[in-house]
């Protein structure tokens, strides 16, 4: 059998392109004492990209991080191409929005939030936030949100809170061949802003305009639930250190205890991407949740339980507590 060299050498290049970028950007770099073994552990057994990339995988197992991986690329067949295309489009049609708002008569306004997993996302909470900012109270159901993009969290967190520390963010990078770069995101009555230190020392302060605190102040009910993780659980962290006490309550279960963060990288030459768990983000008091229990589980913990929730039976428990705590207010 006739060996390629030129594809041999193309694949334990991507290979090692995929070694160095975990190095420079994992972030828990204990587990990584014994990278060096691996970088040309596999150099006799990679022929080509199919086995450069099984041969990654294995690597990566190491890390004992199921979030740091190899993410092969959706199928890019035309729906009109699929069995069942018609009834997969009317699914498609048929999938929630990622976020909905409405008002009761009541003036309750209840806001869901499926996903902060897209560039828009806090235009979209901006004006569903807008159709209830005249209610009395605030639903805010996050039951199946599982995170997304971090910064868009933070951003949208502004729609309930005039000031305050909103989040610490530690990562890693190749710009940061030492340490951790440290970010804490900041509002205030004009500016939602960042402030960072790095290995060399402080740097000028990133300075953004802020969405305006439209239904700050007003009693505030989240729903929760164990598929509430990461940045919807760094929104839950910031609503609830940041709000009035007495105004703000958690329904629902425990969530996912996800205070970590990945990067995607591109892999050159292939349609797969490398997910790198890079960063740690803490509460605005400090706290920091964990890695979804591979190592440490410390998830929100609602203030009323509601077990077996498939739906109606915490929106319902929410509802009436929202409804005790604006007649505390008035």
């Amino acid at each position: 059998m006739k060996t390629d060299v030129s594809a041999g050498s193309a694949a334990r290049a991507l290979y090692h392109e995929i070694w160095r970028t975990v190095s420079a950007n994992f972030f828990a770099v204990e587990r990584l004492a014994d990278w060096p073994k691996w970088e040309h552990c596999f150099d006799e057994e990679i022929i080509d990209q199919a086995s450069a990339l099984a041969c990654a995988r294995r690597m990566l197992t190491s890390l004992k991080d199921s979030y740091t991986e190899i993410v092969e690329a959706a199928s890019t067949t035309a729906v009109g191409e699929l069995p069942g295309a018609t009834a997969a489009a009317a699914a498609v049609e048929a999938s929630p929005a990622a976020v909905t708002s409405f008002l009761t008569p009541s003036g309750i306004g209840y806001l869901r939030v499926l996903s902060f997993d897209h560039d828009s996302v806090a235009e979209e909470i901006a004006a569903a936030a807008a159709k209830i900012a005249d209610c009395r109270g605030v639903l805010l159901d996050l039951r199946h949100n599982s995170g997304g993009r971090m910064h868009r969290a933070i951003e949208a967190c502004g729609l309930f809170l005039e000031n305050g520390l909103v989040a610490t963010v530690d990562r890693r990078g190749e710009d940061v061949p030492v340490g951790v770069i440290r970010r804490e995101y900041y509002l205030n009555d004009q500016q939602f802003f960042c402030v960072e230190t790095s290995p060399s020392g402080p740097q000028p302060a990133e300075m953004y305009e802020r969405r305006p605190a439209l239904l700050a102040g007003k009693p505030l009910v989240i729903l929760i639930g164990r598929r509430t993780a990461s940045a919807a659980e760094l929104f839950v962290a910031a609503l609830v250190q940041n709000g009035i006490p007495g105004q703000v309550s958690l329904v629902g279960s425990d969530t996912a205890g996800k205070g970590i963060g990945q990067a995607i990288f591109e892999l050159s030459g292939t349609t797969a991407t490398l997910s790198i768990t890079r960063s740690h983000w803490f509460a605005p008091g400090g706290d920091w949740l964990g890695d979804c229990g591979q190592t440490v589980r410390e998830p929100i913990s609602p203030d009323v339980v509601v077990a077996n929730d498939s739906g109606p039976e915490g929106l319902k428990i929410a509802s009436d507590l929202l409804k005790e705590l604006i007649g505390a207010v008035v």
